[in-house]
């Protein structure tokens, strides 16, 4: 089988390539970047001749498709604005597709081509990250626990590392992109930076802060996990210093997506801002633990019951890959394996709840030392 993972020279791509790396089956990666010095330097350096890297421009599509020939999955580890062009390249090339997720607004988008996906005979896997990705999974595999769900609760928390965790872009606008959360059965938006709240995770990385963030979990989980559930909320936390940070940025106008005019140029203080935060050196240090809990809480058998799902994981340092990659490669990586392999059958569009087996994805899971833990959480 080959693969391709476009984006592979970035952080989660790096994660996926050395993942399918260890599978013996996969006869070829194909490392696809429009960064030719960069993916050629990389590929070198991982010394396999299974793998290779092909300059691939995304934004044309002609070049996307003929580069997916002969192709079993193609995993996108580009940014969100990148998502579609390559989703609708898959589609033609009717290649198996695998994304990180499009922040709500973008899946909702993609789900609308299922039927598309469907008539061509190919899969496409949303949101297959960590958050949205794992904690789908995590959601899925709870649910069967309960005869009915009122609520899913989704936290995420960090531990160490220093900068920006990944793509600064996508940070802004986990951000600033107006959160969405299910409420009493309906799709509510609020404002950025609402509902502060402090939970703890697994340790290390214990006690964190965080707040409501825009992402695909409050999307799929109503319409994907069937059981009723009303009430559906995501939170992330980051360091309290790169909240200050960005707050400051807010009032400032650097977010704003509006043009201004400078000596004669036109451009938006976010675009400037997404450019020069992306050229940015990312500091290269290992010490780093991402964390998540999903929480379900729902009846049983005529009782209340109330389920938590967490995981705890650190980098990688056999790969050099730091936790935030290693969350989230490695679970597209695995979902990219089970399209290969065919071990899924239904055509169309996909979040991870709708199409793969939990059960079996977190027993793969665990084989890479990424382990998903259940408890039942008694109240007293």
């Amino acid at each position: 089988m080959r693969i391709m993972v476009i984006g592979g020279c970035g952080a989660m791509g790096r994660a996926m390539v050395r993942d399918l790396l260890e599978q013996p089956d996969v006869t070829e990666i194909v490392v696809a970047d429009i960064d030719s010095k960069t993916g050629e330097e990389y590929v070198k350096s991982l010394g396999s001749g299974r793998v290779s890297f092909r300059k691939v421009d995304v934004r044309d599509r002609k070049d996307l498709v003929q580069s997916l020939k002969g192709i079993s999955v193609v995993l996108n580890s580009t940014w969100i604005e990148l998502y579609m062009p390559i989703f609708l390249g898959a589609l033609e090339a009717r290649v198996h597709y695998v994304d990180l997720g499009g922040l709500f607004h973008g899946t909702k988008k993609q789900l609308q081509y299922h039927e598309d996906f469907k008539k061509a005979g190919t899969t496409a896997v949303l949101c297959m990250g960590a958050s949205p990705g794992m904690t789908n999974i995590a959601a899925a595999e709870g649910a069967k626990k309960f005869d009915t769900l009122e609520e899913i609760r989704v936290r995420t928390g960090a531990k160490g590392g220093k900068g920006f965790a990944y793509t600064p872009r996508t940070i802004l606008d986990e951000c600033m992109v107006k959160p969405m959360v299910f409420q009493n059965g309906k799709h509510v938006e609020l404002e950025p930076f609402t509902g502060f709240e402090t939970y703890r995770l697994p340790d290390p990385v214990g006690e964190v802060e965080g707040f409501y963030s825009i992402h695909s979990e409050t999307l799929t989980f109503p319409t994907y996990i069937n059981k009723g559930v009303k009430h559906v909320s995501f939170k992330v936390a980051f360091s309290a210093s790169l909240v200050n940070m960005l707050k400051v940025l807010k009032e400032l106008g650097f977010l704003s997506p509006d043009p201004i005019s400078i000596k004669g140029i036109q451009i938006s203080p976010r675009e400037f801002l997404d450019t020069f935060l992306g050229m940015q050196k990312v500091p290269e240090t290992l010490d780093e633990y991402k964390s998540f809990r999903v929480e379900l809480i729902g009846m049983k058998q005529g009782k209340k019951a109330r389920w938590a799902y967490e995981t705890v994981v650190e980098s990688n340092r056999e790969w050099g890959v730091k936790a935030t990659a290693v969350w989230t490669g490695v679970p597209a990586s695995i979902a990219g394996l089970m399209l290969a392999r065919g071990e899924i059958k239904q055509a169309g569009v996909f979040p991870p709840e709708g199409i793969l087996d939990s059960e079996k994805f977190i027993k793969e899971l665990s084989k890479r030392k990424i382990l998903i833990r259940e408890r039942e959480i008694i109240e007293s």
